[in-house]
């Protein structure tokens, strides 16, 4: 089975998500897949602009809990923290790719969905789609990148809101608040996606892969970046222990 498939449109590439199953969860292997995708892509000169969706009613609904290969019980805690850390090593590839890159969302992005949907320049939200970021009501920081994107895109208030309060944020506040930049109609975040894709990639693809790494450069550092994976292990580790 293909959790994830990648579809070349000209100077296009739609990248699919689909677990076919679990709210298109992120297991280990779904965050292999995705990783790999992410590599695949970061070589392909003749790709400028990529879109990233899931499924017709999940991007992704986070973390799969139930995924030991994720948590690594009873492994020492360097192979604990590696394991841990797969889902950031996912999404600082998707975050680094030199081409422009937009996420097509319908349906639930939570938690570490929310993040790898964060992770792209660009979010299109269709209509009933909607974020969360449940992770500090369960007793985990917003690890893999998550918490200098969340901050960057809603401000700090906003962040600590959503994150304090398990707050839904359906997909016409997202735009108010900066979190998305493109609503669309039900079922149709990649069509637009794709609309988007083809003003971008009328620009000449020197000059949009340059502009993209200059800005990224000096917008996207945070104090917090270096420290993530080992708050997200603590957390985790001191919350197995009913800390």
């Amino acid at each position: 089975m293909t959790i994830v498939s990648i579809e070349r449109e000209g100077p296009l590439a739609l990248v699919r998500y689909d677990r076919r199953g679990k709210a298109n969860a992120l297991n280990m292997a779904a965050i292999g897949a995705l990783t790999e995708a992410a590599d695949v892509l970061a070589a392909d000169t003749a790709v400028q602009v990529v879109v990233l969706t899931g499924t017709e009613t999940h991007f992704s609904a986070g973390v799969d809990l139930d995924d030991d290969r994720l948590w690594r019980g009873g492994a020492d805690q360097v192979v604990r923290s590696h394991a841990m850390a797969a889902g950031g090593r996912m999404c600082e590839r998707w975050l680094r790719l030199p081409q422009i890159t937009i996420a097509a969302i319908e349906g639930a992005a939570i938690g570490g969905g929310a993040i790898l949907a964060l992770a792209a320049d660009f979010r299109i939200a269709g209509e009933g789609a909607y974020f969360r970021f449940p992770e500090v009501k369960l007793g985990m920081t917003l690890g893999w990148g998550g918490l200098p994107l969340l901050s960057d895109l809603i401000g700090a208030s906003r962040a600590k809101l959503a994150l304090f309060t398990d707050q839904r944020i359906e997909a016409a506040q997202t735009l108010s608040m900066g979190l998305c930049d493109e609503l669309a109609g039900k079922g149709e975040a990649v069509n637009a996606a794709r609309a988007l894709a083809a003003k971008i990639a009328l620009c000449p693809p020197g000059a949009l892969r340059m502009t993209k790494r200059s800005i990224d450069a000096s917008l996207r550092t945070s104090w917090a970046a270096g420290f993530e994976q080992d708050q997200f292990y603590l957390s985790r580790t001191l919350m197995e222990q009913g800390g």
